[in-house]
């Protein structure tokens, strides 16, 4: 027998919980009944250890003394307790003295407790020691214990013993505690199925009522009620779903109407041929697509002039050859045969022109009726454009969504190297300050840890420039320093792929106007297209970099070099086509060359490619440098003046931050205040006046921009004295803030010079 599982998510799901909830308590009873029955039984051992130990001190003391109606009393009062089964006294003869049941009384122990177990008696007798044991149903605990009951005549110590027996109801403590198990679990059942409930509650509003209406506009727009939609709204997959559906169904609607359209059009026409072979051949001849009538025996019998110049025929060669000359359509003849039999044909496919090219058709095949016998018009027309347009839009789709995953890859970047720029800082004035003021091997020391944070620190600012999407600048570049900034970047990669890197770059290379982002773009391009050429070659693998002057064309040549297994002759051309690429799926889109291409294309340069005798890959980028000088000055060397003693106010949430620029700001002999803040900056200018107020941009409850402007409204006079110290101005509000003060801007990481040079120029305009 098999069990059925509803279909319905709106009754499999509360089944399922209902189930998981009868489950849950099932189990907790199953596991907690058998602890709470031992609990009851260990429990009830104890009690019934304190009443035989009572009992036996207590009887003893009576017996001894002579008192068998007050031992007997003692006995017959337990009667009314119902925990207590029976409970017997005996005397050394075996025979019963006191009882809870007084019919017991003179009669043999043997006879009225058969389920003691009479030899445990005897031994525990001996010791004068309780023993506790179960009966054989396990619904009463057995204890027995030795009684000194007094001596013979003529003897000084006790020597007559007789034995206590007593029998507990242990059924009834073990059904309580099952009750309470049984009430506890019913209790938290109750607690689970509300709660399952209300899942599913949640569930059939969320996700069950919302699918059901998605699932029944799918089977109405099945059914072929074009006009069905979902219309569900929300930003969660449901929602994201029912709107690709809404959409589908629209396009679906909008083919079928066309389909309709089309095929009564086509209808008509036949019709129309059917009445007049003279309006049937002007209408055939007068058509854009291409027709061909065939017969049943799969054999063409008519085909219009559109069809002949498809396949490439001339307007002679359609009327100077007959159709059994035409080489068109490579139709299968069992198509055709299924057409016969009365069904239609829409299909798209591959055919060759007369020439051996290659088109793109779409065929549609009208079973009809020609001269009373069955014929099919086939429809083609050419959509090799078409398709080519499709294919570049799905071109141009796969960039663009590249181009997004490069934004937010570069957005991600962005955020990492601004967090670092903090610490950054903190390393490199450290480093530059102990360089300043310690000793040779502390000097030593802190230039290896600087050269360290500031390879760090060019890293971090090759990644901001990546993630800025600023327009182009051009300004003066040196060649060499892009080159090392893209090793950087990929030194990791490289090294980590078995590549060795060789620089061979010329010194004293002339400066070229260019845009820096832009030409790191191009170079780490070829770097990486490098070390994915040489993956999966045997070693040794190589790529060298190569920069050159070249005083007659007054160009810099740079050449990337790898020792890989190169590019065929054959696609060498098109290595700089867009969207051509030789990578698998996933591994590249083919559109890196070609925007390298374009990049040094606009910088006035040429991008070329070679392979060597010897295999690998040469990319040579040539680059004008004749107006590089003459666009761009030489920016004079920063002078950090001589200092004088100023109040100078650091405002930075970063307590790092704030301790190193006091430090070199109070080393160079000026008072440094700080504030964790700007609303603790506002309360420390509002009892003293600063010389110079240096404030990073970005802090939490106000920002520099605020703390800026709110010193602008209450003390104009100082906001003139405001330098904002910033990680990155990545944002255009902050580029175009800090542009609009006029303030001057410390990136991040800074070197104490800079600091103290900014410091020196605000002041002395103070």
């Amino acid at each position: 027998m098999s069990i059925r599982i509803p279909a319905s998510l709106r009754l499999t799901v509360p089944l399922i919980l209902l189930v998981f909830a009868a489950t849950l308590s099932a189990f907790n009873f199953v596991y907690h009944v058998p602890r709470a029955e031992l609990a009851a039984e260990e429990e009830s051992r104890k009690r019934l250890a304190q009443e035989m130990s009572r009992l036996q001190s207590t009887l003893e003391y009576m017996l001894l003394k002579g008192d068998d109606v007050t031992a007997q009393r003692e006995i017959a009062v337990l009667a009314h307790n119902h925990d207590y089964i029976v409970v017997v006294l005996t005397d050394d003869r075996q025979s019963v003295i006191a009882t809870t049941r007084r019919a017991w009384l003179g009669q043999p122990i043997t006879d009225v407790l058969p389920q003691f177990d009479l030899e445990q008696a005897a031994g525990a007798i001996r010791e004068r020691r309780a023993r506790v044991t179960h009966d054989a149903a396990n619904n009463a605990l057995l204890a027995y214990a030795g009684i000194l009951m007094g001596s013979e005549r003529e003897e000084l110590r006790p020597s007559r013993a007789g034995s206590l027996f007593l029998a507990y109801d242990l059924k009834r403590s073990t059904a309580e505690a099952r009750a309470r198990v049984l009430q506890q679990s019913i209790y938290w059942a109750g607690w689970v199925i509300a709660l399952a409930l209300t899942m599913w509650l949640a569930f059939h509003f969320l996700l069950t009522r919302r699918t059901a209406r998605l699932v029944g506009a799918a089977e109405q727009l099945a059914a072929g009620n074009l006009a069905a939609r979902s219309n569900l709204r929300g930003r969660d997959e449901l929602g994201r779903l029912s709107r690709a559906f809404d959409v589908m169904a629209d396009d679906v609607a909008e083919t079928q109407t066309r389909l309709r359209q089309d095929i009564a059009e086509r209808a008509r026409v036949q019709q129309a041929l059917e009445n007049s072979e003279e309006q049937y051949r002007s209408m055939f001849n007068a058509s854009i697509d291409g027709l061909a009538l065939w017969n049943a025996a799969a054999e063409m019998v008519d085909a219009n002039p559109a069809l002949w110049k498809i396949y490439g025929y001339s307007e002679a060669e359609h009327r100077a050859s007959p159709l059994s000359k035409f080489v068109g359509p490579s139709y299968h003849p069992d198509l055709l045969r299924s057409i016969v039999a009365g069904e239609p044909l829409h299909v798209e496919l591959t055919d060759l022109r007369k020439d051996g090219a290659t088109i793109e058709v779409e065929v549609h095949g009208i079973p009809m009726q020609y001269q009373g016998k069955p014929h099919v018009l086939m429809i083609t027309r050419d959509v090799t454009e078409k398709k080519r347009s499709e294919e570049e839009l799905a071109r141009h789709r796969e960039s663009l969504h590249q181009r997004e995953k490069l934004a937010a890859l570069g957005s991600l970047l962005a955020g990492v190297a601004h967090e670092l720029n903090n610490p950054l800082s903190v390393v490199v004035a450290r480093a530059v300050m102990l360089e300043e003021q310690g000793d040779p091997a502390t000097q030593a020391a802190a230039a290896k840890i600087r050269i360290a944070a500031e390879r760090c620190a060019r890293i971090v600012r090759t990644f901001l420039a990546m993630a800025r999407q600023q327009q182009p600048e051009r300004v003066s570049v040196a060649i060499n320093e892009v080159v090392s900034a893209a090793l950087d970047i990929t030194s990791y990669a490289v090294r980590t792929s078995g590549i060795d890197v060789s620089l061979d770059l010329a010194d004293n290379l002339p400066a070229v106007l260019a845009d820096t982002d832009q030409l790191h773009q191009v170079f780490l391009n070829l770097i990486i297209n490098a070390q994915q050429a040489l993956q999966d070659q045997p070693g040794p693998r190589r790529i060298r970099l190569t920069s050159r002057y070249d005083p007659t064309g007054d160009v810099i040549r740079i050449i990337v070099a790898d020792n890989g297994p190169g590019i065929p002759a054959g696609l060498r051309a098109r290595v700089f086509e867009p969207y051509f690429t030789t990578k698998p799926v996933g591994v590249g889109t083919g559109v890196g060359l070609a925007v390298c291409l374009g990049i040094v294309e606009a910088h006035g340069g040429t991008l070329t490619v070679d392979c060597p005798v010897e295999g690998g890959a040469e990319f040579t980028i040539a680059l004008p440098v004749s107006s590089a000088d003459a666009g761009v000055a030489a920016a004079p060397p920063p002078v950090e003046k001589s200092p004088s003693e100023r109040a100078i106010l650091v405002v930075d949430d970063e307590a790092e931050i704030r301790e190193t620029l006091a430090e070199m700001l109070t080393d160079a002999r000026h008072r440094v205040v700080t504030a964790s803040s700007g609303r603790e900056a506002l309360d420390r200018m509002a009892t003293e006046c600063y010389d110079v107020i240096l404030t990073d941009i970005r802090m939490p409850d106000l920002d520099g921009r605020a703390l800026y402007q709110e010193v602008e409204r209450r003390w104009p006079e100082q906001a003139g004295r405001v330098v904002f110290v910033t990680g990155d101005t990545l944002t255009d509000g902050l580029r175009e803030f800090a542009a609009a003060c006029g303030r001057p801007v410390i990136e991040k990481p800074f070197l104490p010079s800079d600091v103290r040079g900014v410091v020196a120029a605000i002041a002395d305009l103070v």
